[in-house]
């Protein structure tokens, strides 16, 4: 990483509160969007709700911090989500593909907002679950989607990787 393109006025780490914040703010996010499907079934079986959660935790957990923390200012840092520090307790630096993982973030990304906004709906057109139930799950996932969509930006306009991390909102 050439040191002359990260962004000067960027913060060295986040604070441990606004970390742990914003991965509660995730967590449930997923956990809404997972609860918010449950009633849809395949078989019998609530997989749509189960694959969705065990993809998200392995992409969010695993394959995304290989491919874009190893890649980062803030391997074995607190950014502002902690994951650079997590990354280097699984993973070895620049063990990665950060284009890789860029085109994989946007994917993970898109399956955690996307599918809870049509399953969820979706739950209630199929006649699995009534309006009310579902609007429990529905309108909090909508307002975390809001809240974490405003944050991200946000953390991408303080973050030393701004200008060349994959994901910035703040190019």
């Amino acid at each position: 990483m050439d040191s002359k393109e990260l962004f000067e006025q960027g913060i060295e780490q986040a604070g441990r509160p606004y970390v742990i914040f914003k991965n509660i703010s995730i967590i449930l996010m997923v956990l809404l969007g997972y609860i918010g499907m449950y009633p849809l079934k395949i078989y019998g079986i609530h997989l749509i709700s189960i694959v969705y959660l065990v993809f998200i935790a392995a992409m969010l957990m695993f394959v995304l911090r290989r491919h874009l923390c190893t890649q980062c200012y803030y391997y074995g840092k607190l950014c502002h989500c902690g994951w650079g520090k997590l990354a280097s307790g699984i993973f070895e630096k620049e063990s990665g593909s950060q284009k890789l993982g860029g085109r994989l973030a946007l994917i993970t990304w898109s399956i955690l907002m996307l599918l809870p906004l049509i399953g969820i709906p979706a739950a209630v057109i199929l006649k699995k679950a009534s309006w009310q139930q579902e609007l429990i799950f529905f309108v909090p996932f909508v307002i975390l989607l809001i809240i974490n969509g405003y944050l991200h930006k946000k953390d991408c306009t303080e973050c030393k990787m701004r200008f060349i991390c994959p994901g910035s909102a703040a190019k």
